[in-house]
């Protein structure tokens, strides 16, 4: 199993493809209800497994992406699938309880691992809950590693109470900058740079741990201030060499955007269709935006943006499956992928 990519738009010959199977809402875990507390959603997230038919209809529609990348000469490759409802007990656990923790699910396969160069990072994610996910990829691992990928775990944040504070106006939540945070969805590749958005869910320190790990091959560049609570890639993606999308609502001028960006043809998307879910949108409309490049004339978006395929059918072909739980389950066609191998 091969591992070589460097940025988010060359062919892809291989891919992990997340799961649904097992999805669970954790207890444990104070990072993630101080993320779900700052939601102005009139209802509360509950906690515990997430019903089987709606597990069922996001495997259906996880199945098709599947074919879909089979159909177009890519490797598909999944996680195993865990139970997520065990309480996992973290090494800072020792004297406090409330670090016994349930774990979430493996359906966004490309948020805690980031593959660049011939190097695979298990990345130093804020979320307790997740830790057990990378069990679910220990097979894959194995694999890469055999076939020469650089394979590693970031040291993992203790994530105590006082170090993901809920500060400022409006609020969101504070990383401490005494160790690395991040996750590897906060990070674009373009070939020679890694742009790095800092949130809620990366510190500065994460940059210059990764900027230390991928050494000088990589620049890791650091883009502040845009989008305070999670990833980027509902805020900006890499469609081909030339060209990305862009939400307009995060990122209102060009002058935001980093200089190395600025001569890239644009796609500003001002509106996006809103997916329905179950419950409690853990995800935003903009993960509608969520849109994967299987080459560079290629992308993979959700069934109902229809406005949206209008705009990129100016500059690549189209195809579209569903993704009905995409807000349920917090991931679009980005989201649910994680690049192995790239051409």
């Amino acid at each position: 199993m091969k591992v070589s990519t460097k940025n988010e738009y060359g062919e892809l010959k291989s891919v992990i493809l997340g799961r649904p199977e097992g999805a669970n809402w954790p207890t444990g875990d104070v990072f993630f209800d101080r993320m779900c507390n700052l939601s102005t959603y009139h209802k509360k997230l509950g906690r515990g497994p997430i019903p089987e038919n709606i597990i069922q209809e996001a495997r259906e529609d996880l199945f098709q992406v599947r074919n879909v990348l089979r159909d177009h000469g890519v490797t598909v490759y999944r996680p195993e699938i865990v139970d997520y409802t065990k309480q996992s007990m973290h090494y800072q656990a020792i004297e406090n309880n409330s670090f016994l923790t349930t774990g979430m699910h493996s359906y966004s396969a490309r948020d805690l691992i980031l593959t660049v160069g011939n190097m695979a990072i298990e990345c130093p994610t804020p979320f307790l809950s997740r830790y057990e996910e990378f069990q679910a990829y220990d097979v894959i691992k194995q694999d890469a590693i055999k076939d020469g990928c650089k394979w590693i775990a970031a040291p993992r944040p203790r994530m105590e109470s006082a170090e993901c504070m809920i500060k400022g106006s409006p609020a969101k939540v504070n990383l401490t900058e005494r160790y690395p945070i991040f996750d590897a969805a906060n990070v674009l590749k373009f070939d020679d740079k890694l742009l790095y958005m800092t949130s809620s869910t990366a510190n500065r320190t994460g940059a210059k741990w990764l900027q230390n790990v991928v050494g000088t091959e990589f620049e890791v560049i650091v883009w502040d201030d845009i989008y305070v609570h999670a990833h980027i890639d509902s805020t900006l993606i890499s469609l081909n060499k030339d060209t990305i999308l862009i939400n307009a609502s995060r990122v209102d001028h060009e002058d935001k955007l980093p200089s190395f960006l600025k001569d890239h043809d644009k796609i500003w998307v001002s509106e996006i269709k809103e997916r329905d879910f179950y419950n409690y949108p853990y995800a935003s409309k903009w993960i509608g935006m969520n849109v994967l490049t299987i080459n560079p004339e290629l992308v993979l978006i959700d069934s109902v943006q229809k406005d949206l395929k209008k705009q990129l059918a100016s500059k690549m072909k189209v195809i579209q499956t569903p993704l009905r739980h995409s807000r349920t389950l917090g991931g679009g066609h980005h989201c649910i992928t994680c690049d192995l191998e790239r051409s």
